[in-house]
């Protein structure tokens, strides 16, 4: 039987095979998806038909479109069977079919098309295990540029959109919405589509969990930090937000100025008044750390949660870390110590599963989709991790209604005991390509003694540099690269030989802390950071950064070196953004 690969090939019977444009062509799309779906699962047509949103109804269509034309072309690339193929775009129809069930589902229906709910630690807060990220939806950054500062100057239809999301997200039981002062314009447009859901009955104050984050200096009081949660409040429209995070909390100097900040008070001082006045109920942080920075804040016991990451290939800027080579320590401290855990960017910086790679998708497929592999991996940590530590809650950035589908599907996938098993099977293969590709020994002890940018003599990000040679070979993650290289590529080009490592640092500012270390010098000697390494892997880190450097440096690429020529492995087989998002359009 091979009912859903006959459809795909009829679908798409009118895209050529070498139209490497044919993806982003959204109308050519919507016409392989629509003659899929009226194959497969025509009650999707029938339920995006009648949707009161346009644009999401055909967002969704275009979505459909691309992954079954990625899905012929790399099978056929690959030789894949045709029983293969046709395994995986039956995961795509029963997606679909799960999708018409969500969106014709009104809110009086069971709560099984309802994101599932868990503890959020200390807070005893009930947290729906998906939450809506709000740093993608807003009309511009407010970092030149367009400038935002009121909602008359905000376009209808980034406004209508951002309604649309929080319309959805609600629908679907994503009740938890997480903001930053940092994000632009986005609490300013948020308090206005909460007020429009909240006057109209579609929403109530008291049935949401509301999150915003607000940064920290060195020259901020505790009451400056008082009237920056207040000016979060009137952006919003609120009188207070159930969790608060200190945003950012990146080096030692952001530790000193929360808690030992000398003659001058400690940040800290300001929470508990801000709780007595009833502004915020839990204390956060949010950090993009090292991880033996993100442990000093945990181990004050000053804080009820924290947002970091930690994601199956990795833990983003804490790569390379600790015993393990990343964050999974720290998430086991949240457990000891009974904390809220929220996961950063799990389809942004936990791998670019929105745009996976040929190879990264192969290795989930049949089973799973990137996106919902990625999450299920996280939400079921708690069942496989040696200590049972548990995640809480993964976010969403959201620049439409659409982008919450897949992980709110994802989410209604847990209640059937074969997720577990099909979690493990994948598992199982990432784990086998990884030895595959590296090496047992090497999968083991690659981070052993390798120093990240705080301890390299020349500032550089080793741990994170060689985690990205790691995942780039065994699981063809090149434009993740790309994207994670760019600051260091950047801090790199700023480094000045003549100062100090300190004196380097301190004029590199603070986007410094937040994506921290320089790139590959290729002609530089790295020994010297080495030295700490085992013996016999320090040649080959070496050959690493240079891959790394050769892979993803715009230096590299711009010099038409042979090597980066991308086996079709690498390139990436699906791009699940329609259209730009607003912020990116500023």
């Amino acid at each position: 039987m091979t009912k859903f690969y006959n459809a795909a090939k009829e679908a798409a019977a009118g895209v050529a095979d070498d139209d490497k444009d044919a993806l982003n062509n959204n109308d050519e799309m919507k016409e392989v998806a629509t003659t899929f779906l009226s194959l497969v699962c025509p009650e999707l047509i029938e339920v995006l038909n009648q949707h009161d949103d346009g644009i999401s109804a055909s967002d969704r269509l275009v979505k459909v479109g691309r992954n079954i034309v990625a899905t012929l072309r790399y099978g056929s690339y690959k030789d894949e069977s045709v029983a293969s193929m046709d395994q995986s775009l039956e995961t795509l129809a029963s997606e679909c079919t799960a999708l018409a069930k969500l969106l014709g589902s009104n809110n009086n229906d069971s709560s099984k098309c309802k994101v599932p709910k868990v503890r959020f630690g200390k807070t005893e807060l009930q947290m729906p295990i998906l939450t809506m990220g709000c740093m993608r939806f807003q009309q511009t950054w407010n970092r030149g540029g367009r400038t935002v500062d009121n909602i008359d100057q905000v376009d209808a239809d980034c406004q209508d959109n951002l309604v649309h999301i929080l319309k959805h997200a609600i629908h679907c039981g994503v009740t938890h919405i997480e903001n930053a002062k940092a994000y632009g314009c986005s609490e300013i447009q948020m308090g206005a589509a909460l007020k429009t859901l909240f006057e109209s009955g579609q929403a109530k104050r008291e049935d949401l969990i509301i999150q915003t984050k607000g940064g920290i200096s060195s020259n901020m009081t505790p009451q400056g930090l008082k009237d920056q949660v207040q000016e979060s409040l009137t952006k919003l429209q609120l009188d207070y937000v159930d969790l608060f995070s200190l945003h950012g909390m990146n080096d030692e100097d952001h530790y000193k100025w929360v808690f030992d900040n000398g003659e001058k008070d400690n940040l800290i001082d300001a929470i508990a008044e801000l709780k007595a006045e009833g502004k915020i109920r839990h204390l956060g942080f949010s950090t993009h750390a090292a991880g033996p920075v993100i442990s000093k804040f945990l181990n004050t016991d000053a804080f009820a949660y924290v947002n970091m990451h930690y994601h199956f290939e990795g833990s983003y800027t804490a790569s390379g870390d600790g015993m393990y080579g990343g964050n999974l320590e720290n998430v086991r401290l949240c457990h000891e110590k009974d904390m809220g855990l929220f996961i950063i960017s799990p389809f942004d910086k936990g791998g670019r599963l929105y745009a996976p790679s040929n190879k990264l998708r192969s290795l989930t497929l049949p089973e799973f989709e990137p996106i919902t592999y990625g999450s299920i991996w996280l939400w079921q940590h708690g069942q496989f991790d040696a200590q049972q530590a548990p995640i809480h809650t993964i976010v969403c950035g959201a620049a439409r209604p659409s982008d919450l589908d897949q992980p709110v599907l994802a989410s209604l996938l847990l209640s059937n005991p074969e997720t577990a098993k099909k979690r493990a099977i994948v598992s199982a293969r990432l784990e086998a390509a990884m030895n595959e590709a590296l090496g047992e020994e090497w999968v083991r002890t690659w981070h052993v003694g390798l120093p990240n940018c705080t301890d390299s003599k020349y500032g550089t990000q080793h741990g994170n540099l060689v985690w990205l040679n790691n995942v780039i070979k065994a699981f063809g993650l090149v434009d993740f690269g790309k994207d994670r290289y760019g600051p260091w590529e950047s801090f790199l080009s700023k480094w000045d030989d003549t100062k100090t490592k300190e004196e380097n640092i301190k004029a590199m500012g603070p986007g410094w802390s937040w994506m921290a270390g320089c790139g590959v010098d290729p002609t530089t000697d790295y020994s010297v950071d080495l030295v700490n390494c085992p013996e016999e892997n320090r040649e080959r880190l070496k050959e690493a950064l240079l891959f790394t450097y050769q892979m993803c440096s715009k230096a590299a690429s711009d010099s038409a070196n042979p090597s980066t020529i991308l086996p079709t492995e690498y390139e990436t087989a699906y791009d699940m953004r329609p259209w730009t998002a607003f912020p990116e359009r500023s």
